[in-house]
């Protein structure tokens, strides 16, 4: 007869997110992993395939968790200058007053894992162009309002909030000077103009 798990697997996910997050893959050990979550080491194979295929399950959810986060930000606010401004204020804010100072883990992945681990570069570009895509419909939805210029090169505005996105998490890990960052975002967004 085949045992019932005894954890949330949910909830375990998401403990795994937050120590890949804080560490990354590499200073991520599967001791570690076993500690920090509370399963044996067979659990944890038998149910996520073992570390790699966790990091990925972690990061998957992490990548999903703020694609909608951002879009239902956005799509709160009626404007779309006022919209990112709110996005990238929102990233600011998480990332100044997190104690442990981690910024992006899509960011932090990139970082760690680019060049050098392949497999990841379709992944980590399917982030890139899932932003960038919601990004320019929004960028769209200004033009249709009035807000933005029709002839503005929207799809390198979009590529350009993608990189400032990922940049506040880098630059106030830095610089955790909130009106230094706000100067930069409000500097970005007279693009928009």
């Amino acid at each position: 007869m085949p045992r019932t798990k005894q954890f949330d697997e949910q909830e375990v996910l998401k403990k795994a997110m937050e120590l890949f997050w804080k560490k990354g893959f590499h200073d991520t050990s599967m001791q570690e992993l076993v500690d920090h979550l509370g399963i044996n080491r067979a659990s944890l194979y038998d149910t996520y395939g073992g570390k790699d295929a966790l990091f990925e399950k972690a990061f998957e959810q992490y990548r999903q968790m703020n694609t909608q986060a951002a879009e239902a930000l956005l799509a709160s606010e009626p404007s779309v200058k006022g919209g990112f401004r709110k996005l990238f204020t929102a990233s600011l804010e998480a990332t100044v007053k997190d104690p442990e100072k981690k910024g992006c883990f899509v960011v932090n992945t990139t970082t760690e894992l680019l060049p050098n681990e392949a497999k990841w570069l379709p992944i980590l570009d399917r982030n890139r162009k899932t932003f960038e895509a919601l990004f320019l419909k929004y960028l769209e939805r200004g033009v249709a309002q009035g807000e933005i210029n029709p002839d503005k090169d929207l799809k390198s505005v979009a590529a350009m909030l993608f990189a400032l996105n990922n940049g506040i998490g880098v630059v106030a890990k830095i610089n955790p000077s909130k009106k230094d960052m706000i100067r930069i975002v409000e500097a970005a967004l007279q693009v928009l103009d």
